[in-house]
């Protein structure tokens, strides 16, 4: 449910953010490293480092808000 909002956000934020995915499933070491325990979290990371840590569904906005304060 929520892929069609992160590649819209990949799209708003080209050259700007690094917007990813990462199937939890394919990746379990990076969901341990990481602690995700629910599906979706979704991590915003500034210079490697996990500034906001986001659980559940979200709209775009308040993930579009989060990003606008980094940049």
């Amino acid at each position: 449910m929520l892929a069609p909002t992160i590649e819209e956000l990949a799209e708003d934020y080209e050259g700007k953010v690094k917007v990813c995915k990462v199937d939890v499933d394919e990746n379990q070491g990076l969901a341990v490293r990481f602690g995700v325990f629910s599906i979706p979290t979704v991590f915003i990371l500034k210079d490697g480092v996990v500034v906001k840590k986001i659980i559940g569904l979200s709209d775009k906005d308040e993930y579009s808000e989060e990003l606008d304060k980094l940049l």
